[in-house]
C-alpha cells in the first residue's frame, strides 16, 4: 500500500519542477515545503488511522496501459494475496535504486550547493524587483499545485485498513509512517537533485530518465557501458512500480465501494464477495473505468495527474475537516485533544487551498471532467440511497403488519417431518413481513396442501460481514435464530416445520446446493421464494435489487425441481 505513495515521485516532483519556468531558485524552498507537507498529511492519516518508458515507445504507451489494465483486473480476481506477492520484489528494487541514486547525486554535489544557493538568491531578487512579490509567489503556488501529484497515494493505507494482518491500527501506522518518510526524502532530494544538476526538459523523457543519465550514464567497467544498463534497469523499476501503485486502487477502491454498497449508497451486489474473498463486481467496475478515462486522456500523465489530484484532494479535505470535528467534540473528554486538533486543522485549511488552486490551475488540464463526474457520481449515490430507503420504509410498512404476529405458545409439539408428504420449502432471509407474506401467501394459494414447512436461510458473507471470524459467528448465530423464529411460528400454526440454515461467499450456490438435498431427502417438496415487484420495472430497480429468486428459479427448475415466485408488491 505505500507503493501507491511513493510512487508518486515519479511524476509529482517533475510537474511541479517544470511548473517554475525558469524560476529555479525557488526549486530549494519548494522541496522543503512539500515534504513537510508530505510529512503533515501522512500525520493526519495516522490519526485517522488511530481512528479509523523511453520516448521511442511513447506512442504505444496508451495501448500498453489498456493491456496492462486487463492483466490487473484477472490477477486481482484471483486474489488479493496472489497480486501483492508477485508484484513485492519490484517495490523493493525501486527503493534500493531511486533512493541509492538520489543520496549518491547529493552527496556527490553538495558542494555545489553554497554557490547554487547565492545564485538562486540573486535571481530571486532579480526577479522580485522585476515582477513583484505577487508574480513570484503565484508562480510558486501554481508549481506546488502542479507538483500535488507528489501526495497522492498517502491515503491508500488508511482505506485499505481492512486488508492488513492484525494489530491493524499499529501495522497501518508503522506502514504509514515508512512512506511518508520515504516519500518525503525522496521527493525532496530528487528536487535538489533538479536544481544542483541544472536538469532541463529532454523531448520524449522524463526528468528523472535525464538525472539518472546525468549521475551514470558514464559509468564503465571494464569497457562496459554499465551506466547506460543501470539507466534501464532503474527507469524499468519506476515504471513497475506505478503498477504496483496500481494495484493499490484495485485493492482499496471494490473495498470503499463495498462498504458505500453496505450503507446503501451503491447497489448491493457491489459487497458481494467472489469465492476467492475480493468484491469481483467492483474490480471489473474499476478496470472498466480506469479504461475508459486512460481512453480519454490518450495515456497522457498531465490529463491523468489533474483528473486524480483533484479528487484526491477533495478526500484529504473531507477527512481532515471530520477529523478536526472528531477532536473538537472530545475536547472536554480527551487529554491532549489539541494537539490532535492542530495537526488535523492545520492539515485541512493546507488541503482545502490546495483543492481551490488545483481546480483553478488545471481546469482546462481535465479539472473540469474530475468535477463533473465526481458531480455526477455524488448525485446517483444520492439517489441509490434515497431508492433504498423508500424500499426499506415500503418494507417495513408490510413488517409493522405481520412482523407483529404472535409466535404462539412457547411450548409446542414438536413433530418430525415426513419424507413422503407435500413439504413447503421457503426461501427466507432475516425474520421480516416479508418472510410472514410468504409463508401465509403459501397457505392461502394452495389451500392448506402442505402440512409441513422447510425455511432456507443462507447468510451472505460480503465485504460487511468478512471482517474476521467473530463476525462470521455473530452471522451464523443471527441467520440461525431469524429461521428459528420462522420454525416456531409455523409449529404454533400446528405445522410440522424446521429450518436449513448457512452461511456462504456464493450464498446462490449455496441456496441451490440446500435446496437439491433437500429434494432428494423429500421427493414431494416445492421450494417458494418472494419478490419484491414494483409498479414499475426499470432498469434502476434491476440493478439495484438483486435477481436470486429469478436466478434460483431458473437454476432448481433445469434440476427439475418446482419453484414458485410469489410478488411481494410495492406502490
Amino acid at each position: 500500500m505505500g507503493a501507491d505513495g511513493i510512487s508518486s515521485a515519479n511524476y509529482g516532483p517533475e510537474e511541479a519542477f517544470h511548473a517554475l519556468q525558469g524560476f529555479a531558485f525557488l526549486t530549494p524552498i519548494l522541496a522543503l515545503v512539500i515534504a513537510a507537507v508530505v510529512l503533515l498529511i501522512s500525520a493526519s492519516y495516522i490519526q485517522v488511522i488511530q481512528q479509523f518508458p523511453p520516448g521511442h515507445l511513447i506512442p504505444w504507451k496508451l495501448y500498453v496501459g489498456l493491456l496492462v489494465l486487463l492483466l490487473m483486473t484477472i490477477m486481482n480476481l484471483r486474489g488479493v494475496r496472489e497480486s501483492v506477492v508477485i508484484l513485492t520484489p519490484i517495490f523493493m528494487i525501486f527503493i534500493i535504486t531511486h533512493l541509492g541514486l538520489v543520496v549518491y547525486g547529493f552527496a556527490t554535489h553538495i558542494g555545489d550547493l553554497p554557490v547554487r544557493t547565492v545564485q538562486a538568491a540573486e535571481e530571486g531578487r532579480q526577479a522580485v524587483n522585476l515582477l513583484g512579490w505577487g508574480a513570484v509567489l503565484s508562480v510558486f503556488v501554481s508549481a506546488f499545485s502542479k507538483g500535488a501529484g507528489t501526495f497522492t497515494g498517502i491515503e491508500a493505507v488508511s482505506n485499505g485498513l481492512l486488508a492488513l494482518r492484525e494489530p491493524r491500527v499499529k501495522t497501518g501506522m508503522r506502514t504509514m509512517a515508512y512512506m511518508a518518510v520515504t516519500l518525503a526524502v525522496l521527493a525532496a532530494l530528487l528536487l535538489l537533485n533538479y536544481f544542483l544538476f541544472g536538469i532541463e526538459r529532454v523531448e520524449g523523457q522524463t526528468l528523472n530518465t535525464v538525472l539518472f543519465s546525468r549521475i551514470m550514464g558514464d559509468w564503465m567497467i571494464g569497457g562496459w557501458h554499465v551506466g547506460q544498463a543501470l539507466i534501464w534497469f532503474t527507469i524499468g523499476s519506476a515504471s513497475l512500480l506505478l503498477l504496483v501503485a496500481a494495484q493499490t486502487g484495485f485493492i482499496d477502491g471494490p473495498r470503499v465501494l463495498g462498504n458505500m454498497a453496505v450503507d446503501s449508497w451503491l447497489p448491493h451486489r457491489l459487497s458481494h464477495l467472489s469465492e476467492r474473498l475480493v468484491a469481483s463486481n467492483g474490480i471489473i467496475l474499476m478496470g472498466i473505468a480506469a479504461g475508459l478515462m486512460m481512453i480519454y486522456a490518450h495515456g497522457s500523465t498531465t490529463i491523468l495527474v489533474a483528473l486524480y489530484a483533484i479528487n484526491v484532494f477533495i478526500t484529504f479535505s473531507l477527512s481532515q475537516l471530520g477529523m478536526t470535528k472528531l477532536w473538537w467534540n472530545k475536547r472536554r473528554e480527551l487529554k491532549g485533544w489539541l494537539g490532535h486538533f492542530a495537526i488535523n486543522g492545520t492539515g485541512f485549511i493546507i488541503c482545502f487551498t490546495m483543492l481551490i488552486v488545483m481546480i483553478d490551475v488545471k481546469m482546462t488540464d481535465g479539472g473540469w471532467l474530475t468535477l463533473l463526474v465526481t458531480a455526477g457520481l455524488v448525485a446517483l449515490c444520492l439517489y441509490i440511497r434515497a431508492h433504498y430507503r423508500r424500499v426499506e420504509a415500503k418494507v417495513r410498512e408490510l413488517d409493522d403488519i405481520l412482523g407483529n404476529l404472535s409466535l404462539g405458545e412457547s411450548q409446542v409439539k414438536v413433530e418430525p417431518l415426513k419424507q413422503g408428504e407435500p413439504t413447503a420449502v421457503l426461501l427466507v432471509q432475516r425474520f421480516s413481513g416479508q418472510g410472514i407474506h410468504l409463508l401465509l401467501s403459501t397457505q392461502r394459494l394452495f389451500g392448506g396442501r402442505f402440512k409441513q414447512f422447510i425455511f432456507v436461510s443462507v447468510g451472505a458473507i460480503d465485504s460487511g460481514h468478512f471482517k474476521g471470524a467473530e463476525e462470521l459467528e455473530a452471522l451464523q448465530d443471527q441467520i440461525e435464530t431469524e429461521a428459528q423464529k420462522y420454525v416456531t411460528l409455523a409449529r404454533s400454526y400446528g405445522l410440522r416445520a424446521e429450518a436449513r440454515t448457512s452461511c456462504e461467499l456464493d450464498y446462490v450456490s449455496e441456496i441451490e446446493r440446500l435446496c437439491l438435498n433437500i429434494h432428494e431427502e423429500f421427493p414431494n417438496s416445492v421450494f417458494f421464494a418472494a419478490r419484491l415487484l414494483f409498479w414499475k420495472d426499470t432498469f434502476l430497480t434491476r440493478i439495484l435489487h438483486n435477481e436470486t429468486p429469478m436466478t434460483l428459479q431458473r437454476r432448481l427448475m433445469f434440476h427439475g425441481l418446482q419453484f414458485v415466485v410469489l410478488p411481494v408488491r410495492l406502490q
